[in-house]
């Protein structure tokens, strides 16, 4: 039998599945915690001085020798003297980490293919409690970004390889919708991380914190079995029919071996042609897409990091700042599920991505009198473009895959992650340019990314392109094939594939 068949023999989602499919969910906060590390980590204290010239604001002093902090809280700022001139030192190190995932998501792929799913997500959170135990210790700022880009490195595979150990075993009925916890889980964590921050004051207490209960992941080696269908792909069939026969029998079915008996891999035929990633750009149409899709992924990622990373520049209370920030995500995913296929992605992401825009160019535009007296009318703006922006990174992934041929699809989506990965990257550098700078920048994207996606066709109820001539003869032509997204089926297979994708990149 194929993979997906044996799965609703076994129980599509029974009590097995559910106990594997929690333990890596409750994973999805210390991903938080390691992406946004320095909202925290890498605050600037509310009153700093120079104590050469403590009557001097501290930044017009020549040559200060030593800075006075406020005792609210430390951080690398306070440890490493990271003001003035060297403030732009703090969001510098959340590039490198950036660049890190970058690398990681990549590389992790290509090992969790070699070694396995359960491998790599043991190996991956491993390292990640021991880098980030590591940046607790370090002594300077240079040792602190370094350790920081492997914690990204493993921090970006893990949150990938994960995704995939937990939902190779779910049943084709269950394995979107269960799969739609886990960004939601991430909000919930920015708001564990903000309570934490609250509670710990201390830089060095915090990281470790956050990362030594990662240890134990070690445990999965003995509750969580590899991935069967990594097992079955690879050839090992009997492995994976064990597995198969394991987890049915937990679930309380009634089987036989027989039952569980997978078919061999199919390598499937080879393609007259293959196709490249510069393909995507050689005809007008897809050529048209995949540069919008590209600025879209982009700004998706920029403005949305950049927002959260800010979020404890808002506001009187830091800690309740970020926390919202956290909060107003739940709700932008849930009117994504109920809306998205009835408002078509089209108008979903266009609206979600013009209203993330409009609240931060508003932002900048706030009477100096107003944003000094009542913090609430920014705090809200920003929470606004957040929940907006939030909506649109989740849209992207299926519209997106929508708009390509399947020829390309794979390629096509690659390109765009790595766009949206460089968005993290570039974040980071954004926010210390100060609020009317850094909104003006993530509002005129995200305004120009809603405009340009008007451009784009709706793909609600559309064929799917299988060739380039399909996209380009569309909207007249397109597909001739009877099977459109109204087909239960259909929708399913991209909302998997697609979810998939999504945890490669809330990051």
């Amino acid at each position: 039998m194929e993979f997906d068949e044996v799965l609703k023999v076994i129980g599509e989602f029974g009590s097995t599945q559910k106990l594997h499919f929690t333990l890596i969910l409750l994973l999805q906060p210390f991903f938080a915690y390691h992406m946004l590390l320095l909202a925290f980590v890498g605050k600037e204290p509310y009153s700093i001085i120079c104590k050469d010239s403590p009557g001097v604001h501290p930044c017009k002093v020549d040559d200060c020798k030593e800075y006075e902090y406020g005792p609210e809280f430390t951080s690398i700022v306070t440890e490493w003297d990271l003001v003035c001139g060297e403030s732009y030192k703090a969001g510098m190190s959340q590039s490198i980490f950036m660049a890190g995932v970058l690398v990681g998501a990549s590389v992790f792929g290509i090992l969790a293919d070699m070694y396995g799913r359960r491998t790599m997500t043991v190996i991956g959170c491993v390292f990640m409690a021991l880098f980030g135990l590591m940046c607790a210790f370090t002594q300077s700022f240079v040792q602190f970004s370094a350790v920081r880009f492997f914690s990204g490195i493993s921090t970006g595979g893990t949150i990938l390889v994960s995704f995939v150990l937990a939902t190779e075993t779910l049943g084709p009925s269950v394995r979107a919708p269960a799969a739609s916890a886990m960004p939601i889980l991430f909000g919930l964590g920015i708001v564990l991380y903000a309570i934490l921050a609250y509670f710990i004051r201390d830089w060095r207490w915090l990281t470790a914190i956050v990362s030594f209960p990662l240890f134990a992941c070690l445990g999965f080696n003995w509750i969580i079995p590899e991935s069967p269908r990594w097992l079955s792909s690879k050839g090992r069939i009997s492995e994976a029919e064990d597995i198969l026969y394991y987890i049915g029998h937990r679930n309380g079915k009634p089987l036989t071996k027989a039952q569980v008996s997978l078919s061999s891999p199919n390598k499937g035929a080879k393609q007259d042609r293959q196709y490249q990633v510069m393909d995507c750009f050689r005809t007008p149409e897809l050529r048209k897409r995949m540069l919008i899709n590209i600025l879209t992924w982009f700004t998706c990622s920029m403005v949305y990091y950049g927002l959260t990373m800010n979020a404890s520049n808002l506001g009187d209370n830091m800690y309740i700042s970020v926390a919202l920030s956290g909060l107003v995500e739940i709700p932008a995913y849930i009117a994504c599920i109920v809306y998205v296929n009835r408002a078509g992605r089209k108008r979903m992401l266009c609206a979600s991505l013009l209203l993330g825009g409009a609240a931060c160019l508003i932002f900048t535009v706030l009477p100096k009198e107003i944003e000094e007296n009542n913090a609430t009318v920014g705090t809200s703006l920003a929470l606004i473009g957040k929940m907006g922006i939030s909506a649109a990174f989740c849209i992207i992934y299926i519209y997106c895959a929508e708009l390509l041929p399947t020829v390309l699809r794979n390629s096509g989506m690659g390109v765009c992650s790595m766009a949206a990965r460089f968005g993290g990257i570039v974040a980071p550098e954004i926010v210390p340019m100060g609020d009317f700078l850094a909104y003006l920048i993530f509002g005129s994207f995200a305004f120009v990314s809603g405009i340009l996606s008007t451009r784009l066709p709706e793909t609600l109820n559309q064929p799917l392109p299988d060739s380039i001539e399909d996209v380009e003869n569309a909207p007249s032509g397109g597909n001739n094939a009877k099977v459109t997204l109204d087909d239960e089926n259909v929708v399913q297979a991209m909302e998997e594939k697609l979810t998939m994708l999504d945890a490669e990149e809330k990051t």
